[in-house]
Order: C-alpha cells, then sequence, then structure tokens
C-alpha cells in the first residue's frame, strides 16, 4: 500500500508539474501572440508617445486663436476661455484614437518595417527622447514663424490672386 501512495504522490506530482509547464508555455505563447499583434509602426507610436505628440501639435496651433482673440480684442481671460474652448474641442471632439490608426496604415505603406524599427531605435536613445520633447515647443516657434512671414508677404499674395479673381469674375 505504501508502494502505491508513493507511487501516486509521485504521478500527481508529474502531473502537476506537466500541467505547470504546459500552462507556461501557453502564457508564453499568448504573450508573444500579444507582442505579434502590435505592429512595428504602433511600438514606435508607443515610443513616441504618440497621443503626447499630437496633443503637442495642437498646442503648436494656439498662435493662430491669439491671433483671433487679438483680432476680438479679448481681454486675458476671455482669451484662456477661448482657447479652452478649443482644448476642450480637440481633447473631447477628436476621435484621437481613429487618426492613430489611420496614422498606422499611413506610416505602414510608407515606410517598411526595418526603417520603422530604426526609427523606433533612434527613438530609444537620449537624442530621440530629447527630439520628442522638444518637437511641440519647436512645432510652435515654426507656426509662428511661418504666421509672421505669411503676414509680411500677404500683399504679394493679393496682387497675385487679383488676376485670377478678376478673370473668374467675369465668368
Amino acid at each position: 500500500m505504501h508502494v502505491y501512495l508513493s507511487l501516486y504522490k509521485e504521478i500527481t506530482m508529474k502531473k502537476l508539474l506537466s500541467i505547470c509547464a504546459f500552462s507556461l508555455l501557453i502564457l508564453t505563447n499568448l504573450s508573444y501572440a500579444e507582442e505579434q499583434a502590435t505592429s512595428p509602426v504602433e511600438r514606435m507610436f508607443s515610443v513616441m508617445d504618440m497621443d503626447k505628440q499630437m496633443t503637442g501639435g495642437f498646442e503648436a496651433m494656439l498662435p493662430v486663436i491669439e491671433q483671433m482673440a487679438a483680432q476680438l480684442k479679448l481681454d486675458a481671460a476671455a482669451k484662456e476661455e477661448l482657447k479652452n474652448i478649443y482644448r476642450d474641442w480637440f481633447k473631447y471632439d477628436f476621435d484621437q484614437q481613429a487618426i492613430l490608426a489611420e496614422l498606422v496604415e499611413v506610416y505602414s505603406e510608407n515606410f517598411t518595417d526595418k526603417e520603422i524599427n530604426e526609427l523606433t531605435a533612434f527613438y530609444e536613445t537620449p537624442t530621440g527622447q530629447k527630439f520628442l520633447a522638444k518637437s511641440p515647443e519647436l512645432m510652435q516657434i515654426g507656426a509662428q514663424l511661418g504666421m509672421q512671414e505669411g503676414q509680411l508677404k500677404q500683399g504679394l499674395l493679393l496682387e497675385r490672386l487679383q488676376p485670377f479673381v478678376a478673370k473668374h469674375q467675369n465668368k
């Protein structure tokens, strides 16, 4: 009887070890499948904190709202209220997940997996992280410079548009 009990314990222990090993194998495969479900572009977007980049891009457009506030002659409180309306619009009304999904497609069509992996490797470096951290501020500066140049050259644009408008008004 003692031999049977010992054999039973040994078989039960082997079954328990087999179940643990099988469970570990399944969990490892599920984890691997989840990793594979994430495309290289999705991984790069994660490293880039793309949602923060989108918000930073929106914030870079705030000088346009500043201009609108100046044209409306708003005081500081009203200007901030106007900015908050735009921020809420962006935060609550934009389907950012849909935009990100579309961007994944666009990037996938324009870059190979190898190129995406190389970009991801760059964004993981200290220089890449600094670039990402500075991007919103740099976009804002770029937008301001573009607006200033546009305002300076607005007269030239109007000169170019006059013949076009005159030509098409007569039709």
